[in-house]
């Protein structure tokens, strides 16, 4: 269960923060003003991306207490980390972890019926696990051999199982019931689940997470302060980057 929480919230940053900039509003306005346009705006993406959330009230009310576990307990953390971590060490460290994850993404893309891709992915794996000692240097990317964003809520998805309903989970963030259903397969699919002792287990995984956070931090900073409604910039930017990659071919 450990490695399960740590995956989704590692997933659902990864695809939150990479529409974040498609989404950010950051016009003053009169309190009349942004309800009127945060209407509109809950309206129109509700509409376009036909996102089901009938627990919005608990939705809301988890990702503020998210959002307030990271303002005051973890981002005095990652700031520490990364003033004290040279940038070539947490550089490294992300390939290596993205190297690590490459097993999940092999075998969901696999069983999503792309054998090219799953092949692209195994060769990506052997190149930077050598060449690029142990992934800490992305060898493969230098030569054109490009990573698959794939899990198997994505793989569950191409097979036509759709979302569900839209979850904002403690300290997690946002998901939904698919990708929540597909979480045991990608934590029995990845090589840290079978570390022992589970201490080192969980040293691995805290490493990696906080690793990929900080990495992020800036621009995660940037989407919870400068948006008109985080929540719903946070729901839609996970929900739309989860069907732009189910719609990958």
């Amino acid at each position: 269960m450990r490695l399960v929480f740590i995956l989704v919230f590692f997933f659902a940053m990864s695809f939150t923060f990479l529409n974040a900039q498609d989404l950010q509003l950051n016009s003053v306005l009169t309190h009349a003003q942004e309800k009127d346009i945060l209407n509109d705006f809950e309206e129109e993406y509700s509409t376009s991306l036909a996102i089901n959330d009938p627990l919005i009230s608990y939705n809301r009310w988890m990702h503020n207490v998210n959002w307030g576990f990271y303002n005051y307990v973890m981002s005095p953390i990652l700031d520490a980390y990364n003033f004290i971590t040279p940038l070539g060490l947490r550089i490294g460290l992300y390939n290596f972890f993205d190297n690590l994850a490459a097993p999940v993404r092999f075998l969901a893309i696999l069983l999503a019926g792309e054998p090219k891709g799953a092949m692209d992915e195994l060769g990506r794996f052997m190149l930077n696990s050598t060449a690029g000692i142990l992934g800490f240097f992305d060898i493969a990317s230098e030569n054109n051999l490009y990573s698959h964003h794939n899990d198997f809520g994505i793989t569950f998805g191409k097979w036509g199982i759709g979302g569900g309903f839209h979850l904002t989970l403690p300290i997690l963030g946002p998901s939904n019931l698919r990708d929540i259903i597909a979480l045991p397969l990608n934590a029995l699919a990845s090589p840290t689940n079978y570390l022992k002792p589970a201490k080192a287990a969980f040293a691995v995984d805290t490493i990696g997470f906080g690793n990929y956070v900080a990495r992020h931090k800036a621009t995660l900073d940037s989407m919870y302060q400068d948006s008109l409604d985080s929540y719903l910039l946070f729901r839609d930017s996970y929900e739309q980057r989860r069907a732009a990659l189910i719609s990958e071919k």
